[in-house]
């Protein structure tokens, strides 16, 4: 099978746990994977040990004279170069020089990048100087918001995986015939925790980014339209530039003992704690430079735990949740939010454990990581 390179900006990151699910994946679908970033971090992962990280060193002047001894490779680099306008031509030569010799040192036979903002050009350029083929993903900013040169990124690559249907829609304007639709899977294994009791109170888990376009600011007044009575709590799992806004606004709204900021938490916290809420709520929007969120692993996970999800008619949101396994209302509307909610409220503790449990077999059936990663194997090794 062939050996398949992996680029991504920056990697590992925390908020990107899908990048690993699917290297994983595909290792134990029987591909050997490197990952080739621009940047290693230090935070500690369960990526597979036969996967090796790899760093694009910054270009030198004897490997750029080098390449530019290579007259017909040169003159196809630049041709391809020439089509991208965000990016300067030397330094689309020079990096993509840089992550062709990684490719030929560790002899990998395809490029599959993650993101379509600035380093997928890169990526594109190196691939086609060692004489590869190249796919890219799109996940949501790059697409929506940094998304230069996007539709040329999308008709040069072999392949490019769009991970809801709106962004296949929008992929096949540039290119009609290799666009795949591929919704990002997760890991059965590691969320395999199921609820342990019915509950009578409504506890609620937000997990995410406190940025705009996950919809908090929406949450937080739906909430106060709520009777007392039903004495609904919401727990909040992340961070971000939006925190202390949130928690103002909790304040100015008098409903700061029933919200709980509880910061950043890693992968196994959120799959061992999960089982512990009634439901988790994500109410995400569009922000007000284009930023969506399209196809959101998280409302995965939540089911994969056996817990129903709360959120809205956003991208690919539509397309995990159904009426068996949670409800959606529109985004940005704080009064459908407030009656999403009540309408939850109203259901037993059995019906909440039943819709749980559909959205357990749901995922099981439709999002599996590792029948998402035999696609993509499918699709490379076809090439």
């Amino acid at each position: 099978m062939k050996h398949i390179g992996i680029l991504v900006p920056s990697f590992p990151i925390a908020s990107e746990t899908f990048v690993i699910t699917e290297i994983n994946a595909l290792v134990a679908t029987g591909h050997k994977v490197t990952v080739i970033t621009f940047e290693k971090t230090k935070l500690v992962t369960a990526l597979d040990i036969n996967v090796n990280v790899v760093t694009i060193d910054k270009p030198s002047i004897i490997s750029i004279s080098n390449f530019t001894t290579k007259l017909p490779t040169l003159f196809k680099a630049l041709n391809y170069s020439n089509k991208f306008k965000s990016i300067s031509t030397p330094s689309l030569l020079a990096y993509g020089n840089e992550i062709a010799r990684l490719i030929n040192k560790f002899n990998i036979n395809h490029l599959h990048c993650h993101f379509m903002h600035g380093p997928l050009a890169y990526g594109i350029i190196g691939a086609k100087i060692a004489g590869i083929t190249v796919s890219s993903i799109g996940h949501g900013h790059d697409v929506y918001v940094n998304k230069a040169d996007l539709e040329q990124k999308v008709a040069l690559c072999d392949f490019s995986v769009a991970v809801c249907k709106d962004m296949a829609d929008q992929f096949k304007e540039y290119s009609k015939n290799s666009i795949k639709l591929l919704h990002c899977g997760i890991s059965l294994e590691q969320f395999r925790f199921s609820p342990r009791s019915l509950n009578e109170s409504v506890k609620l888990l937000f997990i995410g980014r406190l940025v705009e376009k996950k919809g908090l600011q929406f949450l937080l007044p739906a909430l106060k339209q709520l009777p007392n009575e039903f004495n609904i709590t919401l727990d909040v799992v992340g961070d971000g530039p939006m925190l202390n806004d949130l928690i103002y606004m909790a304040e100015k709204l008098g409903i700061r003992d029933q919200i709980k900021f509880l910061g950043k938490k890693s992968p196994d916290w959120i799959a061992q704690n999960t089982i512990e809420y009634s439901a988790l709520i994500a109410p995400f929007c569009i922000a007000n430079n284009g930023d969506r969120d399209t196809g959101p692993v998280v409302l995965k996970e939540a089911m994969a735990c056996g817990v129903p999800v709360l959120t809205t008619s956003l991208m690919g949101a539509n397309e995990i949740v159904t009426n068996q396994v949670g409800y959606k209302c529109l985004p940005g509307s704080i009064s459908d939010i407030t009656k999403m909610i009540y309408k939850f409220y109203l259901l037993t503790p059995h019906q909440r454990f039943e819709m749980g449990q559909n959205a357990k077999k749901l995922v099981a059936k439709q999002f599996n990581a590792t029948h998402q990663a035999k696609k993509l194997s499918q699709w490379v090794q076809a090439l």
